[in-house]
């Protein structure tokens, strides 16, 4: 890795900032309990696991929408809805109080410290396949670009989003350092863009035979930190 040329450093968000698994769950429950309340026909007939297989299979049905988790999330809430008698508004209500939850998001210990020492010399930037808010969650102020697959209309590894990225920087793809969990998604897409890449690898994962190994692994911010400004 030529660290050298880096100018910016961009990041995942889910996994790779904070642990989105128990996020996740909570949000579900959070729903579920809310349901109970307004909406009883459908936790009675829906559990969580439900859900998740009926967006997947809209997810199936909907390609050309697949890079819009909250439209599919609305769609999947509101067809669910209807099907057991209640009406297709309910299910924006319902997904705002789902997101809510879902951005209750508490970054790793390493997280913001390493922001803090990266940022005054490197441009900071987030790239997402998923909907956190950033601004709700309370981390914006330490990006300067945030792009998200919904609003650009292409999710990772589509070249076109990390183009996107390279172009809302003004920076050639080489310049720019990809860091997250996702071998996919944020090793093989970005480095086949063009850019450095960095394998954020806290759980210990093998990494797939059939890819290209990233330019460099760390098992969590304080090696990156180390890595690209050679100081703890």
């Amino acid at each position: 890795m030529n660290i050298g040329v880096i100018r910016a450093v961009c990041f995942d968000l889910d996994n790779t900032l904070w642990a989105i698994e128990p996020v996740l769950e909570r949000a579900e429950r959070i729903l579920a309990d809310w349901m109970r309340t307004r909406y009883p026909r459908f936790p009675e007939r829906f559990s969580a696991a439900d859900i998740r297989a009926a967006r997947a299979a809209l997810m199936l049905e909907l390609p050309h929408q697949a890079h819009d988790l909250a439209f599919l999330s609305v769609e999947n809430l509101a067809r669910l809805a209807v099907s057991v008698g209640y009406e297709r508004d309910m299910a924006k209500e319902a997904f705002a109080v789902w997101h809510a939850a879902r951005n209750q998001c508490v970054p790793f210990d390493d997280v913001l410290p390493a922001l803090a020492k990266l940022k005054p010399r490197y441009r900071l930037a987030t790239l997402s396949n998923g909907n956190a808010d950033l601004g709700t969650i309370g981390i914006a102020h330490h990006f300067e670009v945030r792009l998200h697959a919904a609003a650009l209309g292409c999710a990772k590894p589509d070249l076109r989003a990390y183009g996107a990225l390279a172009d809302a920087l003004t920076l050639d793809p080489a310049e720019i350092l990809f860091v997250g969990d996702e071998p996919q998604a944020d090793v093989a897409g970005p480095r086949n863009a063009g850019m450095q890449t960095v394998w954020v690898n806290r759980g210990g994962h093998e990494w797939p035979a059939d890819l290209p190994a990233a330019d460099h692994v760390v098992v969590d911010f304080h090696e990156l930190v180390t890595l690209l400004t050679h100081e703890m």
